[in-house]
């Protein structure tokens, strides 16, 4: 969370990741610039690619001062996060989907959950690449003990206790590394490299990254 100054100067709110005032009610103004400066961020990144935009820029497009823009957005991975929470949470409906599906052993709802975050990555992938550019050193490393992250390796762990009671997995392998291991491919820098630069297609990723859960046996 961001701490940011209240209406007359106290320190007494913080802004979620979409921009928005928790704890307190948000004027109308402020709720105005800040649909404003999404939808201009949005618009922007869209036509250029967010590596290719400016702070300035958005600030300048959206008729907003810096100041208004940096007190809700401090850098452009924040106004990134804020346009993937609409996507974020397709994901976790189709989640939901998948692991309802009670005819579906434990692995198959695993392969079905790792393959959406396949696509999902590649469907958001400018977004998530350019809004881990301004970070740096430990703010990096910060993405690992986001709530989003934590979400997904919990899912993966879960699904993965579930297939060793199965019989799917073997029951002596080490859960706790083996869901982040997991997850390792699906790394932004490392996903841009893979689909980008050596040009693998969304499918062989996928297929890839199924390919290494263990199976007992």
């Amino acid at each position: 969370m961001k701490r940011a100054k209240g209406q007359r100067g106290d320190l007494g709110w913080s802004l979620d990741h979409l921009g928005r005032p928790s704890g307190r009610v948000e004027r109308r103004d402020a709720a105005r610039n800040r649909r404003v400066i999404l939808d201009t961020a949005r618009t922007l990144f869209e036509e250029r690619g967010v590596t290719c935009v400016t702070m300035e820029e958005v600030a300048r497009s959206s008729g907003v001062g810096k100041g208004t823009l940096y007190r809700r957005f401090p850098h452009k991975g924040f106004l990134c996060q804020a346009l993937l929470d609409e996507p974020t949470r397709g994901l976790q409906m189709q989640t939901l989907e998948i692991l309802r599906e009670s005819e579906a052993s434990a692995l198959e709802k695993l392969d079905a959950f790792l393959d959406a975050l396949v696509v999902f990555t590649a469907e958001n992938l400018d977004l998530l690449y350019g809004g881990h550019e301004p970070l740096c050193g430990a703010d990096r490393l910060e993405r690992f003990s986001h709530p989003a992250y934590d979400w997904r390796r919990s899912t993966v762990l879960g699904l993965l206790r579930t297939a060793v009671r199965e019989g799917d997995v073997d029951e002596g392998l080490d859960l706790e590394y083996l869901a982040s291991a997991l997850l390792a491919p699906l790394d932004v820098d490392f996903y841009y490299y893979q689909h980008q630069v050596q040009g693998l297609s969304v499918e062989r990723i996928s297929r890839g990254v199924r390919a290494l859960v263990p199976r007992a046996g």
